[in-house]
């Protein structure tokens, strides 16, 4: 049979199709009951599949002027969606190869044109795409200009704080956690910087500058603000990621104008153009034997290991989270320079993600294991089937909504939750009696009944903690999936997440070693302070 391909205003009689899906956020007012069964694994299986395409089309856009800025080609699942445009391509295609009649309403202009090249797609009149180009081409220069503003006042407000990364040998490059302080706390490198005197701490330029001027107290930190000249954020206004012609025969070429316009529309490629700027000006000043941050493989993370390499500084990386299978991120493949643009070291959290590292390409030599700052070993049980539920809420907005909407259709009244936002991404909760907001962390928590997360790290600590641990599937997205190679919990979607409460099964013992590995002072030592 055929997927009919429709807008949302051009749906057709339920007698002509026999299941239907809605695409990208669109809305319907369909028959719930002739809704496309178990669409969540679908996609995620379908986005499974795109590995392999989404790393070998990323490696191409890095090589494009200024495509080395966006998030497209560094395969950042948590922030970017081209990949999910690539997961909804390969499973209308097997949609289109059923026997079943599927419709598929979809108001995105450029998908829609990508869609209807497909085999076996019935498609009829294409949503409008000037508009809404122009309305988000408006929308990106006005970004850039609040952006432009905002940076010209950090880069003037912090100069005065320069002066302190002279003083130091190496340093660390880190975000501006609301965990990390002036006491030689931070929240991606622990107690390093007490351990190490050396050692200085430089704020990414996502820091904002009251929360950059309370971490510069403690007169090593300063913020890579300082460094940036003004003249250069106002040009950030006019920067645009733009396609060369070649793109235009590209069997994906719909998905990359979306990607293009998409990027372009916000402020994420200035504010990393100008991370890049103040970066290499800080480098380029100070010249620290040995950098080490939160290793992503992000845009701004590529052009620092370029930099540093060209300036023979030591770049050690720190994989201080996790990776898990749908962290496209971290594979080498879709880095075009053939390493230039990796650190000369990673230091790993354990031996589970190091594992994963290699099976992704790198060399076990450039691994290393320097221990897990952010995921502390638990002494004690953390189960209590009379506890409340820990609801881990996802740094994807969208995600934690469908999260959050999923609790509050729930009608097991016996059942109460706590639920926690992302430190960086702050979210409201609306309370309730069977709901309430909490700021501590699962190991701080206390008994619980049951972890329920969709990305991130919870996951992970709620194994740790001996708690049954639910992975949620939101409806329409995927929420990249965390964990090591061997660990695997429940997936439910919002439909099966009221029976999986009433029928918790506490995990299997996870030993803390097998995942990750204490801290190895000597080993930062030697890379960080080899001289002391």
């Amino acid at each position: 049979m055929a997927v009919l391909l429709r807008r949302s205003d051009q749906i057709p009689p339920s007698d002509a199709y026999d299941s239907w899906l809605t695409v990208t956020g669109t809305e319907a007012d369909l028959p719930r009951q002739s809704r496309l069964p178990d669409l969540s694994r679908r996609l995620q299986h379908s986005f499974d599949r795109t590995r392999d395409n989404w790393l070998s089309i990323a490696k191409r856009v890095g090589e494009y002027p200024d495509g080395s800025l966006s998030h497209t080609a560094a395969c950042a699942a948590y922030i970017n969606d081209f990949g999910l445009m690539l997961g909804w391509t390969e499973l209308i295609r097997d949609l289109a190869a059923a026997a079943d009649t599927i419709l598929v309403v979809c108001d995105d202009p450029w998908l829609y044109r990508h869609l209807e090249t497909l085999t076996g797609i019935d498609a009829g009149e294409r949503p409008l795409l000037l508009p809404v180009v122009f309305k988000m081409a408006l929308r990106g220069v006005a970004a850039r200009t609040r952006v432009a503003l905002r940076l010209i006042y950090a880069a003037i407000t912090l100069r005065p704080g320069r002066a302190v990364c002279r003083r130091a040998q190496s340093a660390l490059i880190v975000y501006g956690h609301p965990r990390s302080d002036a006491n030689g706390n931070d929240a991606y490198f622990g107690s390093l910087l007490r351990e190490l005197p050396s050692l200085g701490r430089a704020l990414h330029t996502d820091c904002m500058p009251a929360r950059a001027r309370a971490l510069c107290r403690d007169g090593r930190t300063f913020s890579l603000h300082g460094w940036g000249n003004p003249a250069f954020a106002v040009g950030l206004i006019f920067l645009r990621w733009r396609l060369p012609r070649e793109s235009k025969s590209h069997e994906n070429q719909w998905l990359l104008k979306r990607a293009t316009t998409h990027e372009n529309s916000g402020g994420s490629l200035a504010m990393t153009k100008w991370q890049t700027h103040c970066q290499d000006r800080w480098l380029a000043a100070c010249r620290p034997v040995a950098i080490s941050w939160p290793w992503e493989n992000h845009p701004w993370e590529r052009h620092l290991c370029r930099t540093a390499s060209r300036m023979g500084i030591l770049r050690a990386g720190y994989q201080h989270a996790v990776v898990g299978r749908h962290q496209f991120n971290f594979s080498p493949a879709s880095n075009p320079d053939d390493g230039y643009s990796l650190p000369d070291i990673i230091m790993c959290n354990g031996p589970a993600y190091r594992k994963q590292l290699a099976d992704l390409g790198f060399d076990m030599e450039k691994l290393r294991l320097g221990g897990a700052f952010r995921v502390s070993k638990t002494t004690s049980a953390y189960h209590d089937p009379a506890g409340p539920v820990y609801i881990a809420l996802s740094s994807i907005e969208a995600v934690t909504r469908q999260m959050l909407e999923a609790v509050s259709a729930l009608t097991c009244s016996r059942v109460t939750f706590v639920a926690k936002d992302h430190p960086l991404y702050p979210m409201t909760i609306p309370e309730s009696p069977q709901l309430r907001r909490t700021d501590k962390t699962i190991p701080e928590s206390g008994g619980l009944s049951a972890v329920i997360y969709s990305t991130g790290t919870t996951g992970l600590e709620g194994l740790l903690a001996g708690v049954p641990t639910i992975r949620f599937l939101p409806a329409d997205r995927i929420a990249p999936d965390i964990l090591p190679d061997d660990l695997a919990v429940p997936e439910r979607t919002c439909e099966e997440l009221q029976e999986a409460l009433l029928d918790l099964k506490q995990p299997s013992p996870l030993n803390w070693a097998d995942v990750m590995a204490p801290i190895d002072m000597a080993s930062w030592r030697a890379v960080l302070a080899p001289e002391s």
